[in-house]
């Protein structure tokens, strides 16, 4: 049986395949030959060559080296792996994770999960693996935890996030703890804001939504959809709502100080 091709190569991926392929048989090496050269096996090139296996970093500077190429080959993989990212986020949320990291303001209102940029990577295997691309589950981790790096920077945006307590009740056990101890973390940081609204808070908006405003452009807002059919709004009186929902909801959830008390508290529950 011929083997199975990736389907998800990219146009750069191709490219990469191709000038392996040309560069090698016009060397007059066979995939023998230029594994023993690179130190890997004649397996793994005849993976990526059919497209079995997408190309690896190291493979990447391997060829760079080997065919002095200027580091031609990893340009092509920085490029297919971006590729790849941008595929794998869904249409209608690659505008928002484009946006994040210019926002200088993001405000979140969660009342299903925690939002992404709060996740532990175990939260977020979790909510990938019980999602409908769970074949792709370490890339969607990778490129969930990548995106989180803006609150890491030294400047990060101001971040106001509202989180319905039971979402944080709900936790599954095996991984409470830890995340848990990723929010009260966060909630440190004098830019970085979490509070939950009780259970008997008279909140009754079921569908998430987030608000980015930047220094030099307008505010947008994203809100969530059914299998990732979210959408950005941007027209101005369509943000202003959801931004006035937004104060509206603040009134009715707990104070900094509360939250972080009792996030604790279910931190430490049996």
């Amino acid at each position: 049986m011929a083997p199975s091709r990736d389907t998800s190569a990219s146009p750069q991926q191709e490219m990469f395949v191709n000038e392996l392929r040309a560069r090698r048989e016009s060397s007059g090496l066979s995939r023998n030959r230029l594994a023993a050269a690179l130190g890997c096996t004649p397996q793994w090139i005849a993976k990526v060559e059919t497209f079995e296996k997408p190309p690896s970093e190291g493979l990447a500077d391997d060829l760079d080296t080997y065919f002095q190429a200027g580091g031609m080959f990893r340009r092509m993989w920085e490029k297919h792996v971006e590729a790849r990212k941008r595929g794998l986020i869904p249409n209608g949320f690659r505008p928002l994770a484009e946006a994040e990291p210019e926002a200088a303001q993001i405000s979140i209102y969660e009342p299903l999960l925690l939002t992404g940029l709060l996740q532990t990577e175990e939260y977020a295997r979790f909510v990938f693996g019980a999602g409908m691309r769970a074949g792709n589950v370490d890339e969607l981790v990778a490129i969930r935890m990548e995106r989180q790096s803006i609150l890491r920077r030294a400047d990060p945006p101001w971040l106001f996030v509202l989180i319905r307590e039971a979402v944080v009740r709900d936790l599954k056990t095996e991984f409470r703890s830890e995340q848990c101890k990723r929010l009260l973390e966060v909630m440190e940081h004098p830019k970085l804001s979490i509070q939950l609204i009780p259970a008997d808070a008279a909140v009754f908006q079921p569908c998430g939504f987030q608000l980015l405003s930047f220094k030099q452009a307008p505010d947008v807002a994203y809100v969530d959809g059914v299998i990732h059919h979210g959408q950005v709004l941007t027209n101005p009186p369509d943000v202003q709502e959801l931004a006035i929902l937004f104060n509206v909801i603040q009134t009715a959830a707990l104070s900094a100080k509360e939250s972080g008390n009792l996030i604790r508290s279910i931190m430490e529950s049996p």
